[in-house]
């Protein structure tokens, strides 16, 4: 029979030697025996314990349930058990992910062949991809001027109404407009939209950014490249400081 130092068991599961270690500690997997030097020593019915505890730990089972497990007077059973379970889950699992893989399988024939996404079907994708990060600051700099014009319009409505002076309302009035001002300005310098027919990227006029209606990702306008009129998928401009 094989026998195994503390290091070579721990490479055959492929698992660290502290794993054995605490194992130990845990008792839940012993040498078989000791050496005279004191080195820890084990075999292969060590070997199958430690796999199968590394499979159960695998099946969400804590080690002080596995413990138990492996000390019952019916473990075999309660082992099968568990393991006819493991099997069906995966088996529900398999299944699911054979749908999911249908369904991408379908979708692929439905756009056709690889080579007829046109290169600004790839440049859109791409386009997409990058600006996430740059959308993000963005998106979070006007949040933030947000919140600096909610505070002085609180500020000044509170303080014409505890001293009945208007004039720091009228002047608060006119820093919030040039915050408007500024804000929708750097919002619109810093977008694009992706056309989602032929995937061109593009900046509006600024008239038709302004009015069309939109949501948090989207907005309404007509692509300058193919003439759709939609809704096209917000993205960050890249290019833009």
């Amino acid at each position: 029979m094989s026998t195994y130092t503390t290091g070579q068991i721990a490479k055959k599961a492929n698992v660290s030697v502290r794993t054995i270690q605490y194992y130990d500690r845990k008792d839940l997997l012993n040498p078989a025996t000791v050496s005279e030097g004191g080195r820890r020593l084990y075999t292969d019915h060590e070997l199958q314990q430690l796999q199968l505890i590394q499979l159960l730990k695998s099946m969400g089972l804590s080690l002080t349930t596995i413990k138990d497990v492996l000390e019952s007077p019916n473990a075999n059973q309660v082992l099968d058990s568990l393991l006819v379970e493991q099997t069906r889950s995966l088996t529900d699992q398999i299944k699911a992910s054979e749908k999911r893989l249908t369904l991408v399988e379908q979708a692929r024939r439905s756009i056709g062949d690889l080579e007829m996404i046109s290169p600004n079907t790839l440049t859109g994708i791409e386009t997409m991809m990058e600006s996430r990060k740059k959308l993000r600051t963005v998106h979070i700099t006007m949040m933030t001027l947000g919140v600096i014009m909610d505070i002085i319009e609180i500020s000044v409505i509170v303080l014409w109404a505890i001293t009945g002076i208007w004039y720091p309302a009228l002047i608060g009035l006119i820093i919030i407009i040039g915050m408007a001002t500024y804000t929708v300005h750097y919002y619109y310098q810093r977008v694009r939209y992706v056309c989602p027919q032929c995937h061109t990227v593009f900046q509006p006029p600024m008239k038709s950014f302004f009015f069309s209606r939109h949501t948090a990702k989207t907005r309404k306008l007509t692509c300058p490249h193919c003439g759709y009129h939609g809704y096209c998928v917000e993205v960050g401009d890249w290019e833009s400081n």
